[in-house]
């Protein structure tokens, strides 16, 4: 117990999302931003009470600061200020952790020297004439430029995502 509050030392470094904002979370637990506290206040005892392990999985350090020690909460977020996703590890070729950057599933097209109409673009691909008529006189398609735009079959941002719900990622330090 500390104060009112019931406290689950097993607990002490859980991660998990909140429904929460992240200044409305419950006690115990902290917003994971990389804040740092200092190493002798209860947060950083928490913190520093974590295994080798732990701490270096996720990347918790103790620093010095104006010649004070601190130490991090671990942060979900990429250097870009993107929250990340959740990815189970097996614990042999990955681990817990480990980061992987950006990536979208390889997209490949391929067409030779082409004499096409605007009728033979589909999906991703749009044909714009540039030319007619086309070579030696030929009146029935154009000189083409062929652009491929992903846009045109599949939703897109500037960032790759599945349907989502934003949450507060939190971690349990019980204090």
């Amino acid at each position: 117990m500390v104060g009112s509050h019931l406290v689950c030392s097993d607990w002490i470094g859980k991660w998990d999302f909140s429904a929460f904002r992240r200044s409305e979370l419950p006690f115990g637990w902290y917003f994971m931003n990389g804040d740092n506290y200092l190493l002798s206040s209860p947060q950083g005892q928490a913190l520093n009470s974590l295994s080798a392990n732990y701490k270096n999985d996720h990347r918790i350090t103790i620093k010095t600061i104006n010649g004070l020690q601190y130490i991090n909460v671990p942060t979900a977020f990429a250097p870009d200020g993107r929250g990340c996703f959740i990815r189970a590890v097996d614990g042999t070729t990955r681990q817990v952790g480990s980061w992987e950057d950006d990536a979208i599933r390889n997209i490949t097209a391929r067409f030779g020297n082409i004499l096409a109409s605007k009728l033979d673009a589909s999906g991703a691909f749009r044909v714009d004439a540039v030319a007619s008529p086309a070579y030696g006189g030929n009146s029935s398609g154009w000189h083409t430029a062929v652009s491929f735009d992903a846009s045109l079959a599949a939703p897109t941002a500037n960032e790759n995502r599945s349907i989502n719900i934003g949450m507060t990622p939190a971690i349990y330090l019980g204090v």
